[in-house]
């Protein structure tokens, strides 16, 4: 279950002035996380400041990716449970509590379902009902033992935390951002936006959330944020079609099939990505009306969606300046 894709658009204004001003360098890219990554930092940062943010940001995919061999979570699913590290006992405890916020619409336990739709990989496919049902997709199920720092889970489920590794990895790349010095900075991880201060000049950046039904890149809204993570969901970029259906990435462990709300993409804006991550996704599942009023409930988040209808729906008492396209 992941949430993904926002698309970004940042004005990149320099100053003009008597005295030199420092301004955004040059976007660096790269690939991790399954997407495409992308950094930028304030001119004349060096390349070592680079490498630190990608190193951090590296280093989360290769402790949470259910796929990678010798990662953490790929040895904990292999044993069916077993002793972590601090690190990745937190975030999957985080990821456990954010099931319980969530009511399950954001899922730790899914990845189960996650391997038998194979939508990420080369070979995709409708897997059975029976299949379906003998998958145990119940986070309730997962069991920590704090002074072993174990997990323990049964054998026909699976921890699949695609949909809070990315905030996370944004929140730790923050971390090493300002432990450089560096106040003001951008970090994309594939739609996983977080700006770290304002830009350069002071002025606030602009994040475009992309439209759906448009081509990659054009936006429906642009929003002014200062020092924020701003994290979308929607089924519009991972997926197969079979049959003349579209089936997303985007699974609802109630059905055990992709959601089907009445969202086209969520977007969630908060201090935290890693709580955004699994906040959008959560969203994206329960639709418009249970959705909002999720997000409403949580001091310091806010969310705006768009719906099938292409209705653009914010939370209430919205705190951020935005400009519809």
């Amino acid at each position: 279950m992941r949430q993904i894709l926002l698309a970004i658009m940042v004005s990149l204004s320099l100053l003009t002035s008597c005295t030199p001003k420092q301004t955004l360098g040059e976007k660096e890219t790269f690939l991790s996380l399954g997407t495409v990554c992308a950094v930028t930092l304030p001119s004349g940062s060096g390349k070592e400041a680079y490498d630190k943010v990608q190193e951090s940001i590296v280093r989360v995919n290769d402790t949470f990716s259910r796929t990678k061999e010798g990662s953490e979570l790929h040895i904990l699913n292999l044993n069916h449970g077993g002793t972590l590290s601090s690190e990745a006992y937190a975030l999957t405890k985080k990821a456990v509590e954010m099931a319980d916020i969530t009511g399950g619409s954001f899922d730790p336990a899914i990845g189960g379902l996650v391997s038998l739709w194979g939508i990420a990989t080369d070979h995709p496919r409708i897997p059975t009902d029976r299949e379906i049902a003998e998958t145990d997709t119940d986070w309730k199920h997962i069991g920590f033992d704090d002074a072993k720092q174990s997990v323990s889970f049964p054998d026909n489920l699976a921890i699949d935390l695609g949909g809070i590794a990315k905030g996370y990895a944004a929140d730790k790349a923050k971390e090493a951002i300002l432990s450089l010095g560096i106040k003001s900075a951008l970090v994309n991880l594939g739609g996983n936006v977080l700006a770290v201060g304002t830009k350069p000049d002071g002025s606030l950046w602009r994040i475009g959330l992309r439209d759906p039904e448009k081509a990659e890149g054009e936006p429906f809204i642009i929003l002014q944020i200062e020092d924020k993570a701003v994290v979308t969901s929607g089924g519009y970029e991972r997926f197969f079609v079979e049959d003349g259906k579209t089936y997303h990435h985007i699974l609802d462990r109630t059905t055990g099939y992709p959601a089907e709300s009445d969202l086209l993409s969520a977007s969630i804006i908060g201090e935290e990505s890693t709580i955004c991550d699994a906040l959008s996704t959560a969203v994206f599942v329960l639709g418009s009306k249970k959705g909002v009023e999720l997000v409403e409930s949580l001091p310091g988040y806010a969310a705006v969606v768009m719906t099938k209808e292409k209705e653009i729906l914010f939370s209430k008492d919205f705190p951020y300046q935005y400009s519809i396209i």
